[in-house]
């Protein structure tokens, strides 16, 4: 918790030097990530085997960002939802986290880049398969795997297409660890691609 608090802090210092002239806009960003440690592997009739990897998943998220015209830093705010979810022919199997994030990017121009750090709440990995194995004989398996909240870093970098909208890679570095075994890790780590729309300004393409 300390070291969550340290890395908060010191992301928090520039929001001193902007103050004075700085704005507020709204923004929502949607994404996806792949990479990590597999959670869990499923078969499906349509898809053959796939697998819930740690870091992969659909985010969505909504905030807000704090700048100012007279510096190029920007800062993000982010909280949201991540998830990833397996049909396979006998059940299904989830895995699923809550985000937060703070982000403080430069800007170049068209270009966005920086990064900062996330903390992933509830991290929850559960499903239930039934049916009959080779044997003839009936099964009800099910798993709920809960890990402890995790802190991380992200490295992001961005292109603007208008002044609204941004197109982004981004990188997340963070490991799960298992509530009742500790002993028991899943590194996350991953790298996917954003969409990032702000509000409050007309947007042009450029």
């Amino acid at each position: 918790m300390i070291k969550c608090i340290t890395l908060v802090s010191l992301l928090m210092l520039p929001i001193t030097t902007m103050a004075n002239s700085s704005t507020i806009k709204p923004m929502v960003q949607f994404g996806y990530d792949f990479g990590g440690k597999t959670l869990a592997t499923v078969y499906s009739d349509y898809e053959g085997t796939t697998k819930i990897r740690a870091g992969e998943g659909v985010q969505v998220e909504a905030g807000a960002i704090v700048s100012s015209p007279q510096n190029p830093l920007e800062l993000q705010f982010l909280v949201g939802y991540k998830f990833e979810g397996k049909t396979a022919s006998n059940g299904d199997v989830t895995w699923d986290s809550t985000p937060f994030t703070a982000l403080a990017l430069f800007s170049n121009k068209k270009w966005k880049f920086g990064g900062g750090v996330t903390y992933h709440l509830n991290p929850h990995l559960s499903g239930s398969f039934s049916g009959y194995d080779n044997t003839g004989t009936y099964f009800n398996d099910a798993v709920n795997d809960r890990y402890d909240n995790a802190l991380g870093g992200v490295a992001q970098i961005g292109y603007k297409a208008t002044d609204n909208l941004t197109i982004g890679l981004r990188g997340t570095y963070i490991e799960y660890k298992l509530k009742n075994d500790p002993s028991v890790t899943a590194n996350g780590n991953s790298i996917g691609f954003n969409f990032n729309y702000a509000f409050g300004e007309r947007s042009e393409f450029r």
